[in-house]
């Protein structure tokens, strides 16, 4: 079988090849595009293309815009196939439930939530600020070390789901408790008998990591681990300066013999990737 960029080439004008995309992500049985304008008078034919290349896809959807806003998400356009936009997406042995419209999910990150998984160690508690639907919760607790997992989510619809993806995941959901709620709101005090000091603090939301980074700091525990997601362009450096900065500016700082690796983990447009920033905190 031809791949999906050579049965393009069959339908398109020679002129447009070079602006064929041969990458999109899948999400259970929903497959994403992001196409540049010059394709766009195509798009018809380029969802009925992947739903060909594809038995197990149902629905072929063009992100309009780029991906933003509070909750990460952006308008949507079903150019092959037929609603509805929510699926049941499997990954690392984990059922979840995604509505592609209503949250934000990349299928693309099931290696990296793989990679902190297997980070942890015995008895660990784990922090995740911006949970979404649970995948990273739920891979930590199926995949790693981890005694307790806690998960802030603000988004209303990621939070429902993510409940009902405890449910689908029953084996592993006695170590995950999750939380409707703003991370810049959070206390020890105010928020119950699960919270306290962490081990380790992972935040899940590049495009404000920074500005939420002094207000969370503090739940972790001398010697515990940041892993902190962030966006950064090709042609600057790695951001690893930025978060010794920010680290420093909060009172805290890099465990003695320590150093910050920039694990680049996913490219989110063009020239622009998504790194993780890992770090021992003193």
């Amino acid at each position: 079988m031809p791949s999906l960029r050579q049965a393009l080439k069959t339908m398109l004008p020679e002129a447009l090849h070079p602006d064929i995309v041969g990458a999109y992500e899948v999400i259970g049985d929903i497959a994403l595009v992001t196409l540049p304008d010059e394709l766009l008078p195509y798009k018809r034919q380029i969802g009925e293309a992947l739903l060909a290349a594809h038995a197990r896809l149902r629905v072929v959807v063009r992100r309009c815009h780029v991906i933003g806003g509070e909750f990460r998400l952006g308008e949507l356009e079903i150019i092959a196939g037929e609603p509805p936009l929510h699926t049941m997406h499997r990954e690392n042995g984990l059922r979840f439930a995604v509505d592609v419209e209503k949250v934000y999910f990349s299928a693309r990150l099931a290696g990296e939530r793989l990679r902190l998984a297997r980070l942890s160690e015995d008895g660990e508690r784990i922090l995740v600020v911006g949970s979404g639907v649970a995948p990273l919760p739920l891979t930590l607790a199926a995949h790693g070390k981890a005694a307790t997992i806690i998960g802030i989510e603000k988004n209303p619809h990621a939070h429902a789901l993510a409940l009902a993806n405890l449910g689908h995941n029953r084996r592993h959901s006695h170590k995950v408790t999750l939380y409707n709620a703003d991370c810049l709101a959070l206390t020890a005090a105010e928020s119950g008998p699960d919270f306290g000091l962490f081990n380790r603090l992972i935040i899940a939301m590049p495009e404000i990591a920074f500005a939420v980074l002094p207000r969370l700091i503090a739940f972790v525990k001398p010697g515990g681990f940041l892993h902190l997601y962030v966006f950064e362009d090709e042609n600057r450096p790695e951001p690893s300066q930025e978060l010794t900065l920010a680290l420093a500016a909060a009172g805290r700082g890099i465990a003695a013999g320590g150093n910050i690796a920039a694990v680049r983990c996913g490219h989110c447009g063009r020239g622009r990737f998504r790194y993780c920033l890992d770090a021992q905190l003193d």
